[in-house]
């Protein structure tokens, strides 16, 4: 087994970004599992890495390449197969003026990730959001505008 270290979940999450799957499937099981949470078209279980990616390449798309992370505390347990990163991940929708602070616009939130790990790859996931951030997740991902025009979401 691979063991799990707070390196080695800062490279599974950058893994992600550079589109190699051969680089990703080096930390991702081809058959994840991942909750997104909240209230709205893209929350709800992702199951296989296709799946997955396909969420994370929805939100480059709407974000015009804007979302970013910043790690602040990963904490990890080899023995019991689990890590949790703690993260600050912001997004600017693609064609909202970069300073708007609307959060139909905006997708600033602090996250939590619990990671359950077999054999060096994570294979089920579950994000979590705080505070004001459920309901800024569910704005920014919601088909109205903020005053009430459709938008393309998915």
């Amino acid at each position: 087994m691979t063991d799990i270290t707070a390196e080695r979940v800062a490279d599974a999450w950058d893994s992600l970004t550079t589109g190699d799957r051969e680089r990703i499937l080096e930390f991702w099981d081809e058959n994840v599992r991942f909750e997104v949470p909240g209230v709205h078209a893209n929350s709800g279980w992702y199951e296989g890495i296709d799946a997955y990616l396909g969420f994370f390449g929805n939100l480059y798309r709407l974000s015009g390449g804007t979302v970013h992370g910043e790690r602040t505390v990963v904490l990890v347990n080899p023995e019991a197969g689990h890590s949790v990163d703690v993260n600050r991940i912001g997004a600017t929708r693609a064609g909202a003026a970069a300073d708007s602070t609307s959060p139909w616009d905006r997708f600033d939130v602090d996250t939590l990730h619990l990671l359950r790990w077999e054999n060096g790859r994570i294979v089920e996931g579950h994000w979590m959001v705080f505070g004001s951030g459920a309901e800024g997740t569910r704005l920014w991902w919601s088909p109205l505008d903020s005053a009430g025009n459709r938008r393309e979401v998915v």
